[in-house]
């Protein structure tokens, strides 16, 4: 069975697809423009050669002037898209209904609590069709929460929590599905094998799941 994309992956991948659409335009018109000045002022036999004029003209300046700006609104455009794209807590969703999750790193695992108190190692589960906001720390070195396939991630440092949110795909009846979650911050000997697993069920599987753990179980693997 496929997986289905997640939203922030759909919106990242729609901005690549602009980002290197303009860039390919760009170098289109840069090794267009290289190819006809070889050409055009080419040494030929039996012709004086090419001496270019370096006077300054204000045609050219104003030529230049309109070349830059056109850069910077393009540049600027593309930072502003990508900023509104981190999923932070400067751009809180409106859905009203949101499950927090709190994400501990240490050397070489992952801990995920629930607001219920239920705790597990590795795995965590969570329902369809949802808006999850990641409360993200680290109990020792820095480490980086990296949601592979929704193209997004944040620094785990101690001491601090960092936001990330996420609306996970809809999952109904008995689909299940599961994404990669891996440490992107080189964070010792075990950083290879630091990783964990996002299983996707059901809102009403989620449920079930969750009222059969124990709070107590702290050292569970979800799932």
């Amino acid at each position: 069975m496929s997986q289905p994309i997640p939203t922030s992956a759909a919106d990242w991948n729609s901005f690549f697809y602009i980002a290197i659409t303009i860039a390919m335009v760009a170098l289109a018109i840069v090794i267009g423009a290289m190819i006809y000045f070889v050409v055009k002022y080419r040494e030929q036999k039996g012709q004086p050669k090419f001496v270019p004029d370096f006077t300054p003209k204000k045609s050219t300046a104003k030529d230049s002037v309109i070349f830059a700006l056109i850069s910077v609104i393009i540049l600027a455009s593309l930072v502003t898209a990508s900023y509104t794209l981190v999923p932070n807590a400067r751009f809180e969703p409106s859905d009203p209904k949101i499950l927090v999750i709190d994400v501990t790193a240490f050397q070489w695992d992952w801990r995920f609590g629930y607001p219920n108190g239920v705790t597990t190692l590795g795995n965590v589960t969570l329902p369809g069709n949802t808006t999850i906001m990641f409360n993200v720390t680290s109990a020792d070195v820095m480490h980086n929460f990296y949601l592979v396939q929704f193209r997004v991630s944040t620094e785990a440092v101690p001491g601090r929590y960092n936001v990330i949110w996420v609306t996970t795909p809809v999952a109904t009846g008995n689909e299940v599905y599961t994404y990669n979650i891996y440490c992107k911050e080189l964070c010792g000997v075990g950083h290879t094998f630091m990783d964990a697993v996002m299983t996707i069920v059901s809102p009403a599987a989620y449920e079930k799941w969750l009222a059969s753990q124990m709070p107590s179980n702290s050292t569970a693997t979800g799932g």
